[in-house]
């Protein structure tokens, strides 16, 4: 699992708070609720960013700190690159807000499961709450997205960074049709999965987002790099890791397996693999983690996945992290005791981009407990996109 060096690691229509005649249709279908039913055709009107249907946030889902908010569901890119319905929520804080509008925070959660009822604007759970209003608190407006797959039809893009790349930039265009409120300046503050899209759009978002978005930089957390080479290199002599990255381990083989049926999983799965592929489609990450605690990941598997080439250019295509190219700042914090990531390979992945590219500052906790990793990683990012936002 050693590191490869190269340039990149691997692991405007206003709805006012309405909805189409066909929006209707779906949320009555449970869509919007996270219930499984067939997405609409593609049409003119599904450009990336375009609102397919919106609905207040209930004073209930609302976080501390917010004024008022939005559920929407939007049309954004897939994995085969064509148009698809991801969902999300956006959240502003109370008071007037500022004549520009309430600059945005993009929180881009970790996992939180492939299974429709995980996602964040299904079922939110309480990091999600909390980073909220965290955020609102601090005088920002809070898009939350789900990715594809996740609260909507299809295959979920697991991992998959290029695609929840325009997933995010989509949303945020979305978010200011359903809120108009909001100002066209955006960060990104990412963990786990989250994390490594956010560290792709401070390569890619200047490019992408268009004249009507203003992108200021990245904050990423908990960076699960070489991800692809703990996949490639797992097999019958595996042994245990952490259970936050076995969790992530049986999301995406079970995503895969789901999406991309080609790639012929089950002959090297164990009859214990198989079972936990189908438990990792239908349970959440909290309670997926606490179930994998201990798991020797070798026996899940018959032979090793290093045979099969189809698999392994799935996962690297997918997984890319890049270490320079960025255009603008990105804030890299580590703690030494994260259950969700291997340690080593992540404070080298931050040790290489600050050394690759001036527009990355890496921060790591050296500290007796992950909660006093995390306050101290919350300090450095609140402080980072205040002076990003307020430019």
């Amino acid at each position: 699992m050693s590191p490869r060096m190269s340039r990149r690691h691997r692991p405007s229509r206003r709805l006012s708070g309405t909805l189409t005649l066909a929006a209707v249709s779906l949320l009555a279908t449970g869509v919007a609720a996270g219930t499984a039913h067939a997405a609409p055709a593609a049409s003119a009107g599904s450009l990336p960013g375009t609102v397919f249907a919106n609905r207040d946030l209930p004073r209930d889902r609302l976080a501390s700190g917010a004024e008022s908010g939005g559920s929407f569901t939007y049309w954004t890119i897939g994995t085969d690159r064509t148009p698809r319905l991801a969902d999300g929520t956006v959240q502003v804080p109370s008071g007037t807000a500022p004549r520009s509008g309430w600059p945005i925070v993009v929180w881009a959660p970790s996992s939180r499961g492939i299974a429709e009822r995980c996602a964040p604007s299904v079922r939110p759970v309480a990091a999600d709450v909390d980073e909220n209003r965290r955020w609102l608190t601090r005088g920002y407006a809070v898009v939350t997205p789900d990715y594809i797959g996740r609260g909507t039809p299809g295959a979920p893009a697991y991992f998959d960074t290029k695609t929840t790349t325009h997933n995010i930039i989509d949303a945020v265009r979305a978010s200011r049709d359903v809120i108009p409120a909001l100002s066209r300046r955006w960060v990104v503050v990412g963990e786990g999965q989250g994390a490594a899209t956010a560290i792709e759009l401070a390569q890619q978002a200047t490019r992408l987002q268009g004249p009507t978005l203003d992108y200021r930089g990245s904050a990423a957390s908990s960076v699960p790099v070489e991800f692809d080479t703990l996949v490639g290199n797992l097999g019958p002599s595996s042994g245990s890791m952490p259970s936050g990255v076995t969790a992530d381990v049986l999301f995406t083989l079970s995503a895969l397996r789901t999406s991309v049926p080609t790639l012929r999983l089950e002959p090297f799965l164990t009859d214990a693999g198989t079972t936990w592929l189908d438990r990792a489609a239908t349970t959440c990450s909290d309670d997926l983690a606490r179930e994998v605690a201990g798991l020797s990941l070798g026996s899940l598997f018959s032979k090793p996945l290093s045979e099969n080439w189809e698999l392994l250019n799935a996962v690297s295509g997918a997984n890319m992290i890049p270490i320079k190219g960025f255009t603008r700042p990105v804030l890299l914090t580590q703690g030494l005791f994260d259950q969700n990531v291997v340690v080593p390979l992540s404070l080298r992945y931050l040790n290489d981009a600050q050394a690759a590219d001036r527009h990355v500052t890496a921060r790591t906790y050296l500290v007796v407990n992950q909660q006093q990793s995390d306050a101290l990683s919350d300090n450095d990012i609140g402080s980072f996109v205040s002076r990003l936002l307020s430019r």
